[in-house]
């Protein structure tokens, strides 16, 4: 097989690393395994491999998995390193749902069933051109049930997104508050990213902080994330849409989080309250996934993919940053890609789902 050098008690795949020992000094976070030390096929991630080398899974370029608290397959495609730097585009947004989590520990925030408009005082115009806009919650903003009118099922390419219509104006919150209301709050789902925008701004207010300032001191310093950029409007709010660039580590870092019930080497981070809540269904979709905070779940009707996937919460990122954690078989995959032209069944996701029996 191309690429594939054999160690003794180990294997180490181009840049990918099947390795036990000893630890590289700039990874300390989980201990090495191959996937037969914990009773996977280690040809079957071999050709998964061969396959991503080949472009089989389209704009794929990097692929983490851990399991059992171990790290078992990680490699780089397209030029991609370890340390390479990526923007998450809307998996982004899933800082928003966490940061309203601990803001909710934090006791900044009492409930999420508190209509907006009691934090965004300098909004006040927005909210006066229609008497409904007052009813919309910070939950109704998570799982994309607002009512606002917003258009972002046609391709990030295309000009008719309000999404990159938000991008060209000064304030990102204002763009989106300013929408009109196409639906009751609370009555359907519409994707709406923008809304993001809006937890950015009720977090800024409500703790004093810039958005980025707040995760980087509750999460990204707990997690020893230190490399990362975030993009922000014109009026200085942080975006917390698509502007969160990090490596493909720290990102898996934030599912494993997830995993371990909010808890890092011990220490916690995140209330299980929060994890549990935010990551439990809310609302059926389609036959096939739900929507719990801007996390998404497997449906039930979803076992013939595995039967014990229907467990499984994500982030598919608009561009493919993709991010599974399955606590069934107590394992977290994190997937990078550039496609801007697919939807929620991306090349990443095809990968995911044809890796999960195997894992």
């Amino acid at each position: 097989m191309r690429g594939i050098k054999v160690y003794v008690l180990s294997l180490l795949l181009s840049s990918c690393y099947f390795t036990e020992d000893p630890k590289p000094q700039d990874q300390q976070d989980w201990p090495y395994a191959t996937p037969e030390e914990i009773g996977l096929n280690n040809d079957y991630l071999f050709n998964i491999n061969n396959n991503l080398l080949d472009q089989y899974y389209q704009n794929v370029n990097s692929l983490v998995i851990i399991k059992e608290d171990q790290l078992i397959f990680e490699n780089y495609y397209l030029g991609q390193s370890r340390d390479s730097i990526n923007n998450l585009n809307t998996a982004t947004n899933i800082l928003a749902s966490i940061a309203i989590g601990m803001a909710i520990d934090d006791g900044y925030l009492i409930s999420i069933e508190t209509p907006i408009f009691h934090f965004l005082p300098e909004y006040e115009a927005a909210f006066s051109t229609d008497s409904l806009k007052k009813t919309i919650t910070v939950s109704q903003l998570l799982s994309h049930r607002s009512g606002l009118s917003w258009n972002e099922v046609v391709s990030q390419l295309s000009d008719q997104n309000d999404l990159i219509k938000m991008l060209k104006e000064d304030d990102w919150t204002k763009y989106v508050l300013d929408k009109r209301l196409e639906s009751i709050p609370d009555s359907r789902y519409n994707l709406n990213n923008g809304g993001a925008m809006i937890i950015s701004k009720i977090i800024q207010n409500i703790t004093g902080e810039p958005f980025a300032n707040y995760v980087n001191r509750r999460l990204f310093e707990p997690l020893d994330i230190k490399k990362w950029t975030w993009d922000s409007d014109l009026t200085g709010t942080t975006n917390a849409t698509t502007g969160l660039s990090l490596n493909q580590l720290d990102f898996t870092k934030i599912g494993y989080l997830f995993l371990k019930k909010g808890f890092w080497k011990g220490e916690s981070v995140l209330s299980e309250d929060w994890i549990i809540e935010s990551t439990a269904p809310k609302h059926q979709l389609s036959n096939l996934y739900d929507i719990g905070y801007l996390w998404y779940q497997f449906s039930n009707n979803a076992n013939f993919i595995d039967p014990l996937n229907n467990q499984t919460y994500y982030v598919p990122g608009g561009t493919g940053y993709h991010l599974y954690v399955n606590p069934n078989k107590n394992a977290v995959v994190c997937i990078g890609a550039d496609n801007y032209n697919f939807g929620i069944y991306s090349p990443s996701m095809i990968l995911y789902l044809n890796l999960v029996k195997s894992i």
